[in-house]
């Protein structure tokens, strides 16, 4: 839970174009003193960056261009800076730096760079929670878990180094404290989100994908320690051999002592918790062609606390280890790129609650061999295959009586091995047909075994900029995922969806525009709580985002969505879960350099709509130990409207080769009771009551960062 966020002062903007004016997309922008406090262009080809001092240099690169150096006096006193780059000629390093470029990035919505994440008001220093503040996310619950576009998140995926990463949450039992990912920002170079129509050079998703990339040039060396109410960390970044040789790496360990005696009425479910985690990327230069990366993570955690479910409240203790390995070789030659990704992921948990005893143990392995090559100027394909193996060994002591959870209720043991391969081969295609006119094509399909349904998945995007201001994205296809096995549902099912999408963005000067209209038709087994299977899901979305620079120092945007959304169960329609009339995110943010920097972010939306069967009342069961519910019809309920505030405050300090950062961040400013999306009841179902997220949280720290 490190907050690491850098106060801003004084910025410069401008645009990056090519010999031709099309703009740049994704160029790296940094001043020489700070070459790891740089920007990314976006799809425009903009970028705004904090000014230094007027003896600085400002650099452009991109692979595939000359590098270009500018005066930052120069580039102060210029109010429209239009900075031109030549094409240069071709070698093998910049085929390395093109061919780790994604061959679909033209048609993803947002980009994010490390530095996006640390400034982000809401993200906590977190990458997917970076997200959350985002049009296109639609996350309805306290988690870092994505939820994009009214899919629920087991429908997309998190992509790291190319390898897909299941459960990208940790403690997800914990509300609110816990729900943090397990990545660190400081390893990541580029976060890119498609929120709806996921590229097929990536599998399983059928909804959307988060494609998270780790840094592939150290320019300076970095130890970083941190210290807050409930985390104590250490990073450091170390280079061996030149700039593509290097080794980062960091520990943390969470512990909720501090945080607890700070919050205790906010956190009074919470009894504690305990986490350390520890995270090595290496990075091995090989040779001219061949490039090593390889990242490795651990991590164990342990949590007590109070839960409830249905009409029985006991304390829940989880005790899990969690270890993964994302590899990836890479062969960059001019006539081709050749990678090859493998992901090993171990995972073990154990939980008791009542008379349920969990005991899980999940591993799994992805293999993808990737080809790509420039067929022609401008055209590009890519082309491979994948394994992704998902095994799960459930060993559970469960009630006999799915309602009788105390402890003198009888149980029955499960003992069940799940596993579940998929074997899918792909091709994708992008063409850059001039320079307003993009275009992308891709299928995906799979070589069912004997228990599996034969699918195709496959989709077209166009990409149309009538001017440097205007850009248009449009796509359209069809999709496919397994779900993984959880408490409800001990199995993993096909989903399917049909998605088309039209996005616009919009830059001009200091003001920002994004907007999109989507359609979503989602099939397949979706577990929506105990008792409902959802057969068919129908999303309509409209967003709109408008950000703008006030001044020197002010930056405030606002954030939209309206979602007409019907499920239905048993050939009757429903309202969904991410039905909202509307989904308000407006954030301000001060920056001001010489004096601190302060953030302000709210969340407003109407309640959640569920569907459940009401509990009308109980009769006493001798056998089960228990009252056994008597249940009413299926309903539509909704639940409470949802507010949030969140504030956060930083100072930040330069002392040559050193800075300190002082951090305090509140979450639920306003002490909001925002109910949560479960209906609980007492002993013997004669009242029923909500459960909240959390209150008001207070959270302060200090990072010290070295060169």
């Amino acid at each position: 839970m490190i907050l690491s966020i850098t106060s801003y002062g004084q910025y410069v903007s401008g645009k990056v174009v090519d010999e031709t004016g099309k703009a740049v997309f994704a160029a790296n922008v940094y001043f020489k003193s700070i070459p790891n406090g740089g920007a990314v262009c976006d799809m425009n080809g903009f970028f705004k960056i904090k000014y230094t001092n007027d003896k600085d240099t400002l650099v452009v690169s991109f692979i595939s261009y000359d590098e270009k150096s500018i005066s930052s006096k120069e580039l102060k006193e210029n109010d429209n800076n239009i900075i031109v780059l030549e094409k240069a000629i071709l070698n093998i390093e910049e085929v390395v730096a093109k061919g780790e470029i994604p061959v679909s990035e033209q048609f993803a919505t947002k980009k994010m760079s490390r530095l996006d994440i640390y400034l982000n008001p809401i993200s906590q220093a977190d990458p997917l929670k970076a997200i959350i503040n985002l049009p296109a996310s639609t996350n309805n619950e306290e988690s870092a878990n994505p939820s994009l576009r009214g899919s629920s998140p087991n429908r997309s995926r998190v992509i790291y180094n190319g390898v897909p990463i299941y459960k990208p949450v940790r403690a997800s039992n914990l509300n609110n404290i816990g729900y943090f990912s397990i990545f660190n920002p400081e390893m990541i170079n580029i976060q890119t989100v498609y929120p709806s129509n996921p590229p097929l050079i990536y599998g399983n998703s059928s909804a959307g994908i988060v494609d998270i990339s780790t840094i592939r040039y150290l320019d300076n060396n970095k130890i970083q320690a941190s210290i807050g109410t409930g985390n104590l960390g250490v990073s450091m970044s170390q280079k061996i051999k030149g700039k593509a040789t290097f080794v980062q790496a960091y520990t943390n360990w969470q512990n909720s002592t501090i945080l607890k005696a700070i919050n205790s009425e906010s956190l009074s479910d919470m009894k504690k918790y305990d986490t350390k985690d520890a995270g090595v990327n290496l990075r091995f230069k090989m040779s001219e062609k061949l490039y090593f990366n390889s990242f490795n993570y651990f991590m164990r955690e342990k949590y007590e606390g109070l839960f409830a479910k249905m009409s029985f409240e006991g304390e829940m203790n989880t005790n899990s280890v969690r270890y993964f390995s994302v590899n990836n070789l890479d062969y960059f030659s001019n006539i081709g790129i050749l990678s090859l990704r493998f992901g090993y992921n171990y995972d073990k948990a154990r939980t008791t609650f009542g008379n349920n005893y969990l005991n899980n143990i999940g591993h799994s392995h992805f293999v993808s061999v990737n080809y790509k090559k420039e067929l022609v100027d401008d055209i590009i394909i890519q082309l491979g295959v994948s394994v992704d193996n998902q095994n799960s060994n459930i060993n559970n002591i469960v009630p006999q009586y799915y309602y009788a959870m105390g402890d003198n209720s009888p149980v029955v043991e499960q003992d069940t091995f799940i596993s579940n391969t998929a074997v899918e081969p792909y091709f994708y295609i992008n063409w850059d047909i001039n320079d307003k006119m993009i275009m992308s094509a891709g299928m995906r399909s799979n070589i069912p075994n004997s228990e599996q349904e034969q699918y195709l998945s496959y989709q077209y995007s166009f990409r149309y900029i009538p001017s440097p201001k205007h850009s248009f994205i449009i796509s359209a296809g069809r999709y496919h995922s397994y779900t993984l096995p959880d408490y409800y549902s001990q199995r993993d099912s096909l989903l399917s969806s049909i998605q088309a999408s039209i996005d616009y963005y919009f830059k001009w000067n200091n003001t920002k525009v994004e907007s999109a209209l989507y359609y979503k038709n989602e099939d397949g087994a979706k577990r929506f709580n105990t008792y409902v299977d959802i057969n068919k899901t129908k999303t309509l979305g409209f967003e709109l985002s408008v950000a703008q620079q006030v001044g020197k120092y002010f930056t405030i945007s606002l954030t939209n969505s309206a979602i007409s959304q019907n499920v239905r169960v048993n050939d009757k329609s429903y309202k969904g879960t991410y039905n909202y009339s509307y989904f308000l995110k407006p954030s301000l943010v001060y920056n001001n350099f010489k004096l601190f920097s302060v953030g302000i972010s709210y969340i407003a939306r109407p309640g959640s709509y569920i569907l459940d069967y009401p509990v009308e009342s109980g009769t006493w069961n001798n056998i089960a130990n228990s009252y056994e519910p008597k249940y009413n019809k299926l309903e539509q309920i909704q639940r409470g409207a949802y507010n949030r505030i969140d504030i956060t405050l930083s100072k930040y300090m330069s002392f040559d080769k050193y800075s300190l950062t002082l951090f305090a961040t509140i979450n639920n400013l306003l002490n909001t009771k925002n109910e949560t999306n479960d209906i609980y009841y007492n002993a013997d179902y004669s009242e029923s009551y909500s459960k909240y997220y959390s209150q008001r949280i207070f959270y302060a720290g200090v990072v010290l960062s070295v060169l």
